[in-house]
């Protein structure tokens, strides 16, 4: 008798997607807004915050957002996928509006990390449900069209930050970020369903029968060893036992060295490319290339993932961005940079958002969220060292192996995912065939 199975869903409902959308999106906007308004911080004569001090606020959200995937590790299993996300969107939507009001540097940093624990307790849990209420031939795309929201809430505040930041100052667009959990949230409240898996594990069984009717997906099967896992440590250890320890692990690394090459990126690019010899405006261009190639590049790499397993793509991946970094030393034509910056953004940003796929279709489902929160959680620890890393980068090497420095990152990226044991990363056609996913790991 097999231990547990998925439910088995052959499309998706529209709503979960939707929702998820919106509110990464707006996660987007919160963190990613934090840039833009940095220069009214240093000139607001109140503070005299200096760059050092804005550079430690900035760095306090990513912290922050190792504390909420750690987090939404436990709470996932004891609170269920609903209430963990709805309470993110409104702990850091009320964090951007406390911010909005900080009355020192000090308290602008302590609501920037309350920020990323928000932030970062709403990513496992989204991409957690996303993937729950996909079909197995949809997971990654599905995962990928959710994760354009970050990329849109980026480019709004952006478009906003020119205008608002100078004219304005920083407190409005702090303010700005926390306006739409006044919609978001009552939207969530009526319309986003509780995780099927959550529902069963905690023998809710009649309201997850009536879930799963008005949503028109079958209900998964729980048995007992499953639902013994509902109490959120004990899914936490399920994670380190032998069984998940090795895949964890690997997932972990993985996910450190995608986060140390795309925050060190995305922090020092533009000045790669000036100390290579391109005009400034050009080398800020090229940063928003890396954005537009991960985003266009996840869309049509996630359908093939979707098809083929994600290990071959996100290997590819990486090593697009491993080669193409190393390419950029060589100073080749402006057209070429152009496309080796886009498939390095595919093998950065694009990579962890197949890799957040990956694992949540390769743990079974009662493990799903948790597994989510662990490897991004510790994976973070990237994110936080990759401006460091990046800035060690810039002062002690020479221009050419600047860029090597971050190639070597990815490369061994790669390799972790290389070594993932055998689990169900095999084509939805066989996936829907097996009686036992456990069987084929």
């Amino acid at each position: 008798m097999p231990t547990s199975t998925e439910n088995t869903i052959d499309r998706a409902p529209r709503i979960v997607l939707v929702l998820a959308f919106l509110v990464l999106m707006l996660e987007g906007y919160d963190i990613i807004m934090y840039g833009t308004v940095v220069p009214s911080l240093l000139t607001y004569s109140s503070w005299s915050v200096t760059p050092e001090d804005a550079g430690h606020i900035g760095s306090l959200a990513v912290l922050g957002m190792l504390f909420g995937a750690l987090g939404a590790a436990v709470l996932n299993d004891r609170l269920g996928r609903r209430r963990v996300l709805i309470g993110s969107v409104l702990l850091f939507s009320i964090a951007m509006l406390a911010a909005a009001a900080a009355g020192s540097p000090g308290q602008l940093g302590a609501f920037r990390f309350l920020v990323g624990v928000g932030a970062g307790s709403l990513l496992p849990t989204a991409v957690a449900m996303v993937i729950e209420y996909s079909p197995a031939s949809r997971r990654g795309l599905n995962t990928a069209i959710a994760f354009t929201g970050v990329g849109l809430g980026g480019i709004l505040a952006s478009l906003l930050g020119t205008w608002i930041a100078p004219n304005y100052g920083f407190r409005l667009m702090f303010a700005i970020g926390a306006l739409p959990a006044l919609i978001i949230v009552p939207m969530l409240w009526l319309r986003l369903p509780e995780s099927l898996t959550y529902l069963s594990m905690r023998g809710r069984h009649d309201e997850a029968r009536r879930t799963a009717e008005r949503l028109g997906v079958s209900l998964p099967v729980i048995t007992p060893r499953t639902t013994a896992r509902g109490a959120g440590l004990e899914t936490v250890r399920a994670l380190v036992t032998s069984r998940h320890l090795i895949s964890t692990l690997l997932f972990s690394a993985a996910v450190f060295f995608c986060l140390l090459v795309l925050f060190g990126a995305n922090a020092w690019l533009p000045s790669l490319m000036i100390k290579a010899g391109y005009g400034v405006s050009s080398s800020l261009a090229f940063l928003l290339v890396l954005n537009i190639g991960a985003t266009a590049g996840t869309l049509l790499a996630s359908p093939i993932a979707d098809r083929i397993g994600f290990k071959p793509v996100i290997v590819a991946a990486f090593l697009g961005a491993a080669g193409s970094l190393s390419l950029l030393a060589a100073k080749p034509s402006t057209l070429v940079v152009v496309a080796l910056v886009a498939i390095a953004g595919l093998g950065t940003n694009g990579t962890q958002i197949l890799i957040n796929a990956y694992v949540g279709s390769y743990y079974p489902a009662d493990l799903r969220a948790a597994a989510l929160g662990i490897v991004l959680g510790v994976g973070r620890i990237g994110g936080i060292l990759g401006p460091t890393y990046g800035a060690m980068v810039i002062a002690d090497l020479s221009p050419s192996w600047q860029f090597h420095a971050f190639a070597i990152p990815a490369a061994i990226g790669a390799a972790f995912i290389t070594w993932m044991p055998r689990r169900v990363d095999i084509p939805p056609r066989l996936r829907h065939a097996a009686v036992d996913p456990s069987a084929t790991r």
